[in-house]
């Protein structure tokens, strides 16, 4: 039996109509032979409306399925188009972070090189600064040497020139202390060395060498001690380069210092 919407309402309408003519029958009997009817039990006849109808339920359920297999596959799509995408974010942002650590490293890496050049110029400034410092040094060192060189060669000529007037002096002072014995003869030579303490006195007197003859030997060293004190330069330098210790050669025919 089919039970369609349109067979239903048709059915119910049958059967409401076959309920009005038997009610209608009741009623005119009624009125004619005025009998009395009671306890009329009145029939009730179930129906259900069919809301669906199998065949495109049916239809509506394959249809249902087959979208909710489209959105899983949609959504499994989706999922794998996102992490894809976020794969391929994920590696992208370890190459910038590769590349930026790199970059970075390259960086430190010019600085330090940067920096290892620009101390290598200073040290080499430095270097430069402290040789031309030398070598100013050394030229002021030069010159004052030269400088000093030229005055001592100066002060010398001066100094030799003062000397020989002291020596001169002494000279003179023992020639006229000296008395040659009557054996002196030409050839005999004594040589003493005399030395003085920086008063210009006379502290002691050796014989160094001998003239053979004892009385001309004693007669110098007489001279030499007979003068007690000499006439030296007041410059200490200078009375202990010439004065201090100096020798004296006495010949018959002069004497010579």
């Amino acid at each position: 039996m089919n039970f369609s919407p349109t067979n239903v309402i048709a059915w119910t309408l049958a059967i409401l109509l076959h309920a009005g003519i038997v009610g209608a029958f009741f009623v005119d009997w009624q009125t004619e032979d005025h009998f009395e009817v009671s306890d009329i039990q009145p029939y009730y006849i179930e129906a259900s409306l069919a809301t669906e109808n199998p065949h495109t339920a049916k239809q509506k359920r394959e249809a249902d399925r087959a979208a909710e297999a489209i959105r899983q596959r949609n959504a499994r799509r989706k999922a794998a188009d996102e992490a894809a995408i976020n794969k391929a974010q994920k590696l992208e942002a370890d190459r910038l972070k590769a590349l930026a650590e790199e970059n970075a490293k390259k960086a430190a890496e010019r600085a330090l090189q940067k920096k290892a050049e620009e101390e290598a110029r200073k040290q080499a400034a430095a270097e430069s600064e402290r040789q031309e410092d030398l070598a100013q040094a050394e030229l002021q060192t030069d010159l004052q040497r030269l400088i000093e060189i030229e005055a001592g060669a100066r002060r010398a000529v001066t100094d030799d020139e003062k000397a020989m007037a002291y020596v001169a002096q002494i000279q003179a002072e023992i020639i006229q202390n000296w008395s040659r014995p009557p054996s002196a003869r030409n050839g005999m030579q004594a040589l003493l060395k005399v030395f003085l303490v920086p008063t210009g006195e006379v502290v002691d007197v050796t014989l160094l060498e001998s003239s053979g003859n004892e009385s001309f030997d004693r007669s110098a060293l007489l001279a030499v001690r007979k003068a007690e004190r000499f006439q030296v330069p007041d410059d200490p330098r200078q009375f202990e380069r010439n004065f201090r210790e100096f020798e004296v050669l006495f010949r018959p025919e002069d004497l010579r210092l």
